[in-house]
């Protein structure tokens, strides 16, 4: 990714609990992968709680994407915060459409929010654009607080541009009545499919939207990078790649419905007629409720020769707004965001109503979790964050139109992967 690790960013151990923090050289040995064991930490994990409000009070403004589920959990959240504040907290929801045009339009003039929740991705953009603050030094969270991957993922070009507080991903889910047991191996999954698989009588193998994201796991399975933020080297037309795309293509798509489009992909699971699909959280509460499937989820299976399914991350932040740097509200802001990303009260409560991936290290993968959560969490720690390096919004779509013309039987995959190579470098000269 683009930028530097965020070890050393936040307030190590030895924060004074008074906002401010203590530097510290070197590598931070605190930082720890998602669901590690914290018992040879130098930072004890038992010493911290939830953060408590301790820079003042002022009227905070935070802007959020969520759907009506998620605001309800925000807006608890809100109540519960101020509860234990003398400052208030102001939440604006904007339609996901609309999201990035708004902060476009009203940071720049002044009229945008102390803090705002997207994905980790956009930092390059934000950043390059003036949006964001750096917050490095300011905030009193422990390193051991929160998993590697989250704590990378807020920190961009030696700042720190915001607190994670969940993660999310694909990964395998399954219709009990219809699987046994979860497979282990790709031809595990295929033998399941081709049980099922009868398009003429309306039932597919599998269900699994095509789309960039979500075959990244494939894609990157045998160790290159569609794109590398970080070294800027465009691998979508190494032999890895393809041989990793080349399951998405001769052994899943064989098994799924003609149309790539994820509505197509989702009903055929949802309502019953496919014992396999592939995909993230966003999609468990309406299946969880479907009356003809029995959810189960696992991580994804072993590749052949070694492959490991290796999808894209996305960490969710609370970034810091570029009016952090001089708002009068800023400490109170500061406060919030620790209190919400230490509180696991909070977090346990996003994840068992809402299903959200926590990247706190006390929860991460762990048996308080539901069952959903906690598979996702496992299967986090396989994935790659997506680049925060601008130049990967020129890949996104000519990466994706090339899987999908493959999946469409329009061109071969090697073609149509090196037509869209030269597509994002015409792009990225221009």
């Amino acid at each position: 990714m683009a930028g530097t690790s965020a070890a050393g960013l936040l307030a190590g151990c030895g924060g004074d609990g008074s906002g401010n923090t203590t530097e510290e050289g070197g590598d931070d040995p605190t930082t720890l992968s998602l669901g590690g064991d914290t018992s040879d930490l130098p930072c004890d994990l038992e010493d911290y709680g939830t953060i408590q409000p301790d820079e003042g009070s002022g009227e905070v403004t935070l802007w959020h994407a969520r759907t009506d589920g998620g605001t309800s959990l925000l807006e608890d959240a809100k109540s519960s915060w101020q509860n234990n504040t003398d400052s208030s907290l102001t939440l604006s929801r904007i339609p996901q459409s609309n999201f990035q045009a708004k902060l476009q339009s009203s940071i720049p003039s002044g009229d945008g929010p102390y803090l705002f929740e997207w994905a980790h991705d956009r930092a390059g953009n934000y950043d390059a654009n003036g949006f964001l603050s750096d917050q490095a030094g300011n905030i009193d969270i422990p390193n051991c607080m929160l998993t590697e991957v989250a704590l990378e993922a807020s920190a961009y070009d030696g700042k720190r541009i915001g607190v994670p507080w969940a993660a999310e991903t694909v990964t395998l889910m399954y219709n009990k009545e219809m699987v046994d047991e979860p497979p282990e191996t790709l031809s595990d999954m295929k033998s399941i499919m081709e049980e099922y698989h009868d398009p003429e009588n309306g039932t597919y193998g599998l269900g699994y939207a095509i789309n960039p994201y979500n075959v990244s796991g494939f894609a990157q399975a045998y160790g290159e990078e569609v794109y590398n933020g970080e070294e800027d080297t465009l691998g979508l037309t190494t032999d890895e790649v393809i041989k990793g795309l080349r399951i998405v293509i001769d052994d899943l798509a064989p098994y799924m419905p003609n149309d790539p489009g994820g509505d197509a992909q989702l009903s055929v699971f949802q309502e019953g007629n496919a014992p396999l699909y592939i995909s993230g959280p966003w999609d468990v509460a309406g299946l969880q409720d479907s009356n003809a499937v029995d959810l189960g989820l696992t991580t994804m299976p072993s590749l052949p020769e070694g492959g490991q399914f290796r999808p894209y991350t996305g960490v969710k932040l609370m970034y810091f707004a570029s009016k952090m740097d001089n708002g009068s509200a800023a400490g109170a802001a500061r406060d919030y965001a620790e209190w919400f990303a230490s509180n696991e009260t909070e977090l346990l409560r996003h994840a068992n109503e809402g299903n959200f991936v926590p990247v706190h290290t006390k929860l991460a993968g762990q048996d308080q979790l539901p069952e959903a959560v906690k598979t996702f969490a496992l299967q986090v720690q396989n994935g790659y964050p997506m680049p925060k390096n601008p130049k990967m919004d020129q890949v996104w779509g000519p990466y994706g139109d090339a899987v999908t013309s493959t999946f469409n039987g329009n061109g071969n995959l090697e073609d149509n992967l090196e037509t869209a190579a030269e597509n994002i470098r015409e792009s990225w000269s221009s």
